[in-house]
């Protein structure tokens, strides 16, 4: 599992996570402190990944906001910090995402610096998880969930023969992830925890590969962002863009 992949079908309406943004901003050990001996070598983690942290910031980045987007991106397997951390964000009991409210402020303050993205994007999930979604229903996604502009970086990570569901999202507010991860050439987008989806069309197949066609629906208001669709297809209909897919794998 990757973070491009790691999903779970939310079968239940949970609450809006509030309040966060009242907290104050602090270092990243102070956002996680009381989690410091709880998550394997985190401590020693936060410290390694300040080393990657270029400082002065392009976007105006202090260290420990770069460093909550480096943390957030690690792979370490069972023990990747996005796996603990989406984990609390889809619990029912929203007081349990509490504890982790110093960190969502830090990482949803470093977020809101970063370039816009508007266009497709792309993101997976082993399995087919389409009977989850209904045509002209919007969903929510509590977790911050990992997109790329390449549809061909999101397949990788997928079994060559396994059956899978590709969500195709038309995002509005995704934000371009260059220069605060570890892996560049992922190219690497993020949609925030909360963001809503309108689920377009669930009905095209390509072998053992189906499709699920999203339009992200919030927006801060803010008009500037940066198309990133491949060749600047933005106003080909759903089927267009997925058969350019198809020719081109």
């Amino acid at each position: 599992m990757n973070r491009f992949t790691e999903f779970e079908l939310e079968t239940h309406e949970l609450k809006p996570i509030v309040g966060y943004w009242a907290y104050d901003l602090v270092s990243l050990e102070e956002s996680l402190k009381g989690f410091l001996s709880k998550v394997n070598e985190l401590k020693r983690t936060i410290k390694e990944v300040k080393k990657h942290c270029t400082q002065p910031s392009l976007h105006n980045l202090t260290l420990d906001e770069s460093a909550a987007l480096f943390l957030y991106t690690m792979e370490a397997g069972d023990h990747s910090f996005y796996r603990l951390l989406n984990q609390v964000l889809r619990k029912e009991n929203r007081n349990e995402v509490i504890p982790w409210f110093s960190y969502l402020k830090l990482i949803d303050t470093a977020v809101r610096k970063l370039p816009k993205v508007k266009g497709i994007i792309w993101r997976a999930v082993a399995g087919n998880v389409t009977s989850g979604y209904t045509a002209n229903k919007t969903v929510t996604w509590w977790t911050v969930s990992s997109c790329s502009i390449s549809v061909d970086v999101v397949k990788a990570f997928l079994k060559p023969d396994q059956e899978a569901t590709l969500f195709m999202i038309e995002a509005i507010a995704g934000r371009n992830l260059a220069g605060y991860t570890m892996y560049p050439d992922e190219q690497e987008v993020i949609l925030e925890f909360g963001t809503q989806l309108l689920v377009r069309n669930i009905g095209f197949q390509y072998g053992n590969l189906r499709l699920v066609y999203l339009i992200e629906t919030n927006d801060d208001g803010d008009s500037d962002g940066e198309c990133v669709c491949s060749l600047c297809h933005c106003k080909d209909t759903a089927r267009q863009r997925w058969s350019r897919y198809l020719v081109k794998s």
